[in-house]
């Protein structure tokens, strides 16, 4: 049950060799140290499922900010399971993994890894080719879909992952973290549950913000809107992103209203607008870059 992880080694060809979970495939059996996470909002790709874990070595803790990323101590992991379920309509039938990303926090910077689990479904490979991969699953009204899912290579991470000219993590934000979750004794806080055992340090209950959930019906169509962009576009598009040229910040904190794209011409046109001459047209989404970019 002892997680093996030395950021000054070469990282290992097969993902079990870390130790992360009592049977390398099955995530439902975390070690010691390897702790599961939900986000309020999670980026969409191409509907498939994920599990989040972050990788704390022994008598470390995290730091809490109310308003950027946690910080996770040097020698930590972010871990995410990529896979569809192969039937949707009965998860008995197992899952069809497809990916393990690690994020390693070493002593100057983050470092993206990605493993490819094999056809047989036993182990994951490091590996950096890319490209697509196709995938057979049932939904869950039993028709059988074929997906390309495009794996990235490595290097490609860093289209996401990328934050004031280095590689870091995208979701571990409080507010993405303030959520309740059901720990089998009821329902709980999940930060709160975290500074009762230990793990955060600097944090008081309920001093962080909370993220809205855009699949919450209850909430207005602009609050749902924006709470999607967050979590799927601005990561790039924010002041200190990689599509800060752009001059499109979507990020929710973000309350300039050209710079959140109304009424906002591009700064370069071509495809990529659809030759449509701004990001959002208020009432006329025909008209919008955004939404025939979405």
């Amino acid at each position: 049950d002892i997680v093996h992880l030395d950021i000054n080694a070469k990282p290992f060809e097969k993902i079990s060799d870390y130790g992360f979970f009592k049977n390398g495939n099955d995530f439902t059996k975390p070690n010691r140290g390897v702790i599961p996470y939900r986000l309020v909002n999670s980026m969409f790709n191409d509907y498939t499922l994920r599990e989040n874990f972050i990788y704390l070595p022994e008598g470390q803790t995290f730091g809490f900010d109310s308003t950027n990323l946690m910080d996770l101590p040097v020698g930590s992991c972010l871990i995410r399971v990529v896979y569809y379920q192969k039937d949707a309509r009965n998860i008995s039938f197992g899952k069809q993994l497809i990916e393990t990303q690690l994020l390693i926090r070493k002593q100057t910077a983050w470092e993206a890894f990605d493993y490819h689990w094999s056809e047989d479904q036993k182990d994951a490979t490091l590996s950096d080719n890319s490209g697509p991969k196709s995938i057979s699953v049932i939904d869950e009204k039993g028709f059988t879909r074929q997906v390309n899912f495009v794996i990235p290579a490595n290097n490609e991470c860093k289209s996401c992952h990328w934050f004031t000219n280095h590689v870091t993590p995208i979701g571990i934000k409080s507010g993405n973290l303030n959520l309740y979750i059901d720990y089998g004794t009821g329902k709980k806080n999940q930060l709160d549950h975290w500074i009762e055992a230990g793990l955060i340090k600097n944090y008081s209950k309920g001093n962080a913000p909370k993220y809205l959930n855009w699949q919450d019906t209850s909430l207005s169509v602009e609050q749902r809107a924006k709470a999607y962009l967050e979590a799927n576009c601005a990561y790039c598009h924010n002041p200190k992103g990689s599509a800060y040229v752009s001059g499109l910040f979507l990020n929710t904190d973000n309350y300039g209203k050209e710079a959140y794209g109304i009424c906002k011409p591009p700064l370069s046109n071509g495809h990529g607008t659809c030759y449509l001459k701004y990001d959002i047209v208020p009432g006329k989404p025909d008209e919008s870059i955004m939404v025939c970019r979405m």
